[in-house]
């Protein structure tokens, strides 16, 4: 609500109806202060000439109730109507009460109409679904629509089914034998001629006319119905007894019961109204008079405390107490399944939160307060109806302005354009009721969105908030950016600038609360306070780190973290090399490693970081404390100047040079274009020195360096760019170089497989049969011996001379020492305490084995495989491991574990160890 609304109140009253206190705001400006209201109300001249100002207050009645509560929540077993009465009342006793409707109705005990409607009344009030009632999942309200006999009880069951099928909010099958209307009809229909409703026909009957007007309370709008109720009440009012109670021939609480349930389900005051005042004394009041010092009830004014009576009394005041909080009448009920959402925000954060239901967010709201023991405050107005005037002790005005209790429902994501006040609003399952304490300033929240919406472990957080507001001249809904609104998250708060920005610092893994509102120390909120849950999953990659200084390697190895800056201080500290990281308003940055600190040459020389991903190179745009990784990246960090290049690419020719041919290395660099933002073209880079096994050379002015030919091996191209009194001209970057012959059955190799043969063969790992260089034979099976021989080697085991125990492994055999090393480390066993069988060929789910003990692996998720039931049990955790973390490979969704591994497959697994282990 705007302050400018408050021009004209009354002739703009729909706009101030926007929220539950708007009415009474404007009430205040026009009549003066709503106690002042509530003052008049209560001392109107009744039509006898006496005020009714000693009418029962609010806190009397719900003293009585709660008394009433105490009393009657210890029955055991608790009856259909007791348990009917207390849910109503707040207290519910579905726990006890359900599990015995059930027995009821399995039982087959229920036989009448008012039978079905009393339990199904009772079921629906303590949270159970009146269509699924028992073993047999009896429908109640379907029995009630179909009873064949439904007027053999006179009005009685005609108005307890109607009563019954309106709680519930029974949706009609198109096949029922009775209808809403025709249940309606029949009971306007057989009205007797004084204007009530008895059993039998002849005179009328309080009881009964009270429970056929309660039952038709539902459906007074209707010009056939308003006119047969204005009927029956003259006929109530003329036969009210001057005590101000009913009864006949003999005044009875009971009978007060049932005229003032009849009259608050047709929204009358039941304390008031004058046609129902007599003597001074209203219903209300001549009913507290049967009420005992213990708290019960009696039947008659000078009788004893009676069972019945009193558990009548709790309906008749719980329907009191709730028409004095604008809550629907005793028998409105509420469908099982519309629930909504209720939160209540105060001046300075939420009071209250929940799920109730409620057929109007006045009821919600109370459901949910009741539930959590906060009080309220209601008054009712005889013209307005039910206004809100606090909650938790916190009342309306409390800044000294039109502020006070308000309420806004979002509807599918969308908040309702609402017109009305709470104690009339009818809810609708899913929604969302806010109820906040606001002024003429507070304004909803349109909208927050994060970005990313998915944060992940240090990653900043941006959020955008739009406000809106209801143009009641043009009919539409403007929304705009929220300016100073609160963010909070992670015990940071923001505020959002003029364009409802705001922006979060990295947060670590976990779950968080983000929250947005406008609290203010001195006045009410200037935002309905918004709320959500927030999800940032924890970030941990595993990387490659190589730290190069000035003039040489300082350390490398493989680290985890989620950003660049904690990979690279866990290689340090793993490595134990010194280092100093300072804090910035740019961020974390690296001063110093191992002793080179930033700006030892006197310029802008310093701690530099780059990444390779993918093969290619990586420039980040931001600091190494907030990059975020990826699984295999390779982190550089190097120190430099303005003119240090990176190597890229380095290039051999020709790419796979045989023994003895001579080769060129080529240097180039693609330099990174900030204003672009991508790289140029690539130029060469002169005076790189490049080292391959013992030879060395230096690029010419076309990048080039040219090497002579070396024999057979696993080599390392070095590129280094150290100066002397100067930050390096080109980053250390090392190429694997394989230089190896051909198998004389090479072409038999797989595609897949071909680079890893030759690297085997060059490392060497696993070289072919026989003297090793004439034939791989790709697709023979893998014996044990030579599969734990180059597994050994891939892992950089050294053996003994002195061989192995086992008797079938000669000490001079080729792979002796290898086997001795793997043993030795624990890696692999014998198939028994003499026997290694070396010449055994491997299954695939024995190399998997293998593989799990060797690299230690553990499989942390399931992979679905069509031939997992082909896996024996002893090797299952170890498939799944060498799949997850890809040291093996299944084809078209199968493992093939008992099928052989091939020679060419062995070698593709030695080589990803050897390229694991050396980074």
């Amino acid at each position: 609500m705007n302050g400018e609304a408050l021009t004209n109140a009354f002739g703009k009253l729909k706009t101030w109806l926007r929220a539950g206190l708007t009415l009474a705001l404007a009430l205040q400006l026009v009549l003066g202060s709503w106690a002042g209201i509530v003052q008049a109300a209560e001392t109107t001249e009744t039509d006898s000439g006496k005020s009714a100002a000693a009418a029962p207050t609010r806190e009397q009645v719900g003293a009585a109730v709660n008394e009433l509560q105490g009393i009657l929540g210890k029955a055991d077993p608790v009856s259909d109507w007791v348990a009917f009465g207390l849910a109503r009342s707040g207290l519910q006793v579905g726990s006890r009460y359900l599990p015995q409707a059930n027995k009821s109705v399995d039982g087959g005990s229920l036989r009448l109409v008012t039978d079905y409607a009393r339990v199904a009344l009772a079921v629906n009030a303590n949270g159970g679904d009146a269509r699924k009632v028992g073993a047999g999942k009896v429908d109640l309200l379907g029995k009630i629509a179909n009873f064949e006999k439904i007027t053999a009880q006179g009005p009685n069951a005609p108005a307890y089914a109607l009563l019954a099928l309106d709680a519930a909010s029974y949706v009609p099958g198109a096949d029922d034998r009775w209808s809403r209307d025709d249940l309606v009809k029949w009971l306007v229909d057989h009205r007797n001629t004084d204007g009530g409703w008895s059993l039998g026909g002849g005179n009328s009957d309080v009881d009964v006319t009270a429970i056929v007007l309660t039952a038709l309370a539902g459906y007074k709008d209707r010009k056939e119905v308003s006119t047969i109720i204005d009927g029956a009440l003259a006929w109530l009012s003329g036969v009210q007894r001057e005590t101000g109670g009913f009864g006949n021939p003999a005044e009875t609480s009971e009978s007060s019961v049932q005229v003032l349930i009849a009259l608050t389900s047709l929204g009358l005051d039941p304390a008031n109204d004058s046609r129902f005042v007599k003597n001074g004394k209203s219903t209300l009041a001549r009913l507290l008079e049967y009420r005992q010092p213990d708290g019960q009830f009696s039947h008659l004014a000078a009788g004893k405390a009676d069972g019945i009576s009193t558990f009548y009394a709790l309906l008749g005041l719980t329907a009191v107490e709730r028409w004095m909080d604008g809550l629907p009448g005793l028998y409105s009920g509420v469908s099982a399944a519309a629930k909504t959402s209720v939160i209540v925000n105060g001046p300075s954060g939420t009071v209250a939160s929940g799920s109730a239901a409620g057929k109007t967010a006045l009821e919600a709201l109370v459901n949910v307060l009741n539930a959590a023991k906060i009080s309220y405050h209601v008054d009712r107005h005889p013209q307005f109806g039910a206004l809100l005037q606090a909650i938790a002790g916190v009342e309306n005005g409390k800044f000294g302005g039109f502020d006070g209790w308000q309420y806004a429902v979002k509807r599918d994501g969308v908040w309702v354009t609402i017109g009305e006040g709470m104690g009339t609003f009818a809810l609708q399952a899913g929604d969302e009721l806010s109820v906040y304490y606001g002024g003429g300033e507070t304004t909803l929240i349109h909208s927050v969105k994060l970005e990313p919406s998915a944060p992940r472990e240090g990653q900043p957080v941006s959020v955008t908030v739009e406000k809106e507001a209801f143009d009641w001249d043009s009919g539409k809904v403007v929304v705009s950016a929220a300016e100073g609104a609160q963010v909070k998250v992670g015990g940071k708060t923001v505020k959002t600038d003029k364009d409802g920005k705001a922006n979060i610092a990295a947060l670590k893994a976990g779950s968080y609360t983000v929250t947005v509102d406008g609290y203010r120390s001195d006045a009410p909120p200037s935002y309905l306070a918004w709320a959500t849950k927030l999800e940032v999953a924890s970030y941990t990659k595993k990387v490659s780190v190589r730290v190069e200084s000035d003039a040489g390697v300082l350390a490398s190895g493989h680290a985890q973290g989620g950003t660049a800056l904690e990979a690279v201080e866990q290689l340090l500290k793993a490595k134990a090399v010194p280092n100093e990281i300072k804090d910035s308003a740019y961020g974390k940055y690296i001063n110093s490693i191992g002793g080179v600190a930033a700006g030892k040459y006197g310029g802008y020389d310093g701690w530099l970081f780059a990444v390779v991903r993918g093969g290619s190179w990586v420039i980040p745009a931001e600091g190494a404390g907030t990059f975020l990784l990826e699984d295999g990246d390779e982190v550089v960090v190097y120190y430099g100047g303005d003119a240090t290049k990176l190597a890229d690419p380095v290039t051999v020719s020709p790419a796979q040079p045989k023994p003895g041919e001579d080769f060129k290395v080529t240097v180039t660099n693609r330099a990174w274009n900030w204003t672009t933002n991508e790289f140029d073209s690539s130029k060469p880079v002169a005076g790189a020195k490049v080292t391959v096994g013992k030879a060395t050379a230096v690029t010419n002015d076309k990048g080039q360096a040219a090497l002579k030919g070396l024999a057979e091996g696993l080599y390392t191209v070095e590129v280094t760019g150290y100066a002397k009194d100067a930050a390096p001209n080109v980053v250390r970057a090392v190429v694997s170089l394989p230089i190896a012959g051909s198998y004389a059955d090479q072409i038999a190799v797989a595609a897949w497989a071909q680079d890893a043969v030759k690297i085997s063969r060059a490392a060497p790992l696993l070289r072919g049969v026989g003297d090793g260089k004439a034939s791989f034979k790709p697709k023979q099976a893998v014996t044990r011996a030579e599969f734990v021989s180059a597994l050994a080697r891939a892992l950089g085991l050294k053996g003994s001379a002195g061989g192995t125990a086992f008797k079938d492994i000669p000490s001079d055999a080729w792979y002796a020492k290898d086997v001795g090393a793997a043993v030795g480390a624990g890696l692999v066993g014998g198939v028994s305490a003499s026997k290694f069988a070396p010449d055994a060929t491997l299954t695939r789910e024995q190399a998997a084995i293998l593989l799990t003990r060797a690299l230690k692996l553990k499989a942390t998720q399931s992979v679905a495989l069509m031939d997992a039931k082909l896996i024996s049990v002893s090797a299952t955790a170890s498939v799944q491991a060498v799949i997850q973390q890809g040291w093996m490979t299944p084809y078209g969704g199968k493992f093939a574990p008992k099928a052989s591994l091939s020679r060419e497959q062995a070698a593709v697994i030695v080589v990803r160890v050897l390229e694991a282990k050396h980074g």
